[in-house]
């Protein structure tokens, strides 16, 4: 089953900073399994064996090609990140109602 090992917890995720389940690491990018999965939980369990088993191929092959990945620049991250909230800023009536 896809949650067999959803309760299982990481000490440290090494993007947030504190501990974490591997249910949340699994849908943590919009439903689908987090960048670091293979990396972070290869220790704990045949992680990759399990996503084989569970994901659809091509699911799959993201999950590999992101682990493959070298991780984005900090500050590619960052200029991603003020974007976004400069988006949603400019989108909200003046009170902080958006809409």
């Amino acid at each position: 089953m896809l949650s067999d090992h959803d309760q299982k917890i990481l000490p440290r995720c090494p993007r947030l900073g504190h501990e974490i389940t591997f249910g949340y690491c699994r849908r943590e990018t919009g439903g689908r399994p987090c960048r670091l999965i293979l990396n972070c939980w290869w220790e704990q369990f045949d992680v990759r064996g399990f996503l084989q088993a569970h994901l659809p191929e091509d699911e799959m092959a993201q999950v590999e090609q992101a682990h493959a990945a070298a991780p984005p620049a900090k500050i590619v991250s960052l200029m991603e990140i003020i974007d976004q909230a400069a988006q949603r800023i400019s989108g909200e009536k003046p009170g902080g109602a958006s809409g």
